[in-house]
């Protein structure tokens, strides 16, 4: 009869063991993103406990912080001893992982079968050449040793160790034959399971720097933009879905250089930008949405003011106006340049996809000028109603307008 049956480890069995740990250095590209370890033992000093049978578990139960989850499980660390050493190495059955704790962790999302475990060791298991298999979405998780090797009562076989600072409720666990699935510190063992994980968080945040964005002293009928970086701030991929608001006189938002895959410490930018016809302040805010766990990502915009507001200055670099707009099924855009220049005109959809290209830098005369569209593609298709962004470029910069198609 071994000692989950009926009664605690014997202190006999109980005895002391030496444990080295054997921790593996990885290099992350993004830091904040590096494995972090989480042990459930405290204590320096361990215990052998060898009360199992074949077919039981010693498990540990694990909970870490909200922030971090999503989790990729990439190790694991289990202690494994004997009272008088060097009985070299032992196999077992396996290393389950389950994405429950107590009081029933359920099925296993995750077996390594067969695991060898060298006696006097904290044995770690590299789980990383498998990414994607091992991740917890929240919660408590449970790691446990599955033993296919009898070593109840047996003061020379080697067994899981435990610390010997006290055993904690919910943190450690045994599946005991008969029996299943008990709390370890009501059998009387006496410590916490010496068992680690490292992980890596899937967590995605992001952030837009500068926000807010404020417009102060802004030329009138001078499209002026400031760009705002969207950054990953987690540790998985930052996919922008949509990117909204800002879009009503006087100001307009260009995404035609954003990406809308942004890997970890990566950042996008973001053209917000503002023409001014008026002296009166405006506001309004674009929302990014994303799968960041704080999304959307909200970018408060105002102008505070603007100068020389009165009609568009003669000669100046401008768009001067869009007629019709919203338009079906064409309208007319009016530019003026202050010299004969080189001009490049293309449409272009708010998830940052061109739509159509309607001048490659022709050189048109100074004064005013003026392009169609007819709302098709560069394939000649009609594109969907909505709202797309005119991009005028010269070698004075760039100027952008707000196309309004409807159907």
């Amino acid at each position: 009869m071994h000692c989950f049956r009926s009664r605690p480890c014997p202190p006999p069995l109980c005895l002391l063991v030496s444990v080295v740990v054997i921790v593996l250095g990885v290099s992350r590209a993004h830091a904040q993103c590096a494995e972090t370890m989480a042990q459930n033992y405290t204590g320096s000093s361990q215990a052998v406990c060898p009360c199992f049978v074949a077919g039981e578990q010693a498990a540990a139960v694990f909970t870490l912080p909200a922030n971090v989850y999503p989790i990729e499980i990439t190790r694991v660390g289990i202690a494994w001893g004997s009272q008088y050493g060097g009985t070299g190495q032992t196999l077992e059955q396996s290393i389950h992982i389950y994405d429950h704790g107590l009081p029933d962790p359920g099925t296993p999302i995750f077996s390594l079968d067969g695991p060898v475990l060298t006696d006097g060791v904290i044995n770690e298991f590299n789980l990383d050449p498998i990414p994607g298999q091992i991740v917890i979405p929240s919660g408590a998780f449970t790691v446990s040793l599955e033993f296919a090797q009898d070593n109840a009562g047996d003061i020379f076989a080697p067994s899981v160790v435990h610390d010997a600072n006290g055993c904690t409720n919910g943190k450690n666990l045994v599946y005991a034959i008969p029996g299943g699935w008990t709390n370890a510190c009501s059998l009387g063992v006496t410590g916490d399971w010496v068992i680690y994980v490292k992980y890596r968080s899937l967590a995605v945040t992001a952030s837009a720097s500068p926000a807010p964005v404020t417009f102060t002293n802004v030329p009138g009928y001078q499209t002026t933009c400031t760009t705002v970086d969207i950054t990953n701030t987690g540790c998985d991929t930052l996919r922008i879905s949509s990117i909204t608001g800002c879009d009503n006189s006087p100001f307009s938002v260009d995404t035609t250089m954003t990406a809308h895959v942004v890997p970890p410490g990566g950042s996008t930018p973001l053209d917000v930008c503002v023409t001014p016809t008026s002296n009166g302040p405006a506001n309004c805010t674009v929302t990014v949405a994303s799968n960041a766990s704080n999304s959307p990502t909200l970018i408060d915009v105002s102008l505070s003011s603007a100068t020389a507001v009165g009609s568009p200055a003669p000669g100046a670099y401008d768009i001067a106006g869009v007629v019709p707009n919203p338009f079906n099924p064409e309208t007319s855009i009016h530019f003026t340049l202050p010299r004969e220049l080189a001009v490049s005109a293309e449409v272009w959809a708010v998830d940052g996809s061109r739509v159509a290209t309607l001048l490659r830098g022709n050189v048109l005369p100074g004064g005013d000028n003026e392009v169609r569209w007819t709302g098709r593609n560069d394939d000649g298709q009609r594109v969907a109603s909505g709202v797309y962004l005119f991009r005028l470029r010269t070698s004075l910069g760039v100027r952008t307008a707000r196309l309004v198609l409807l159907e």
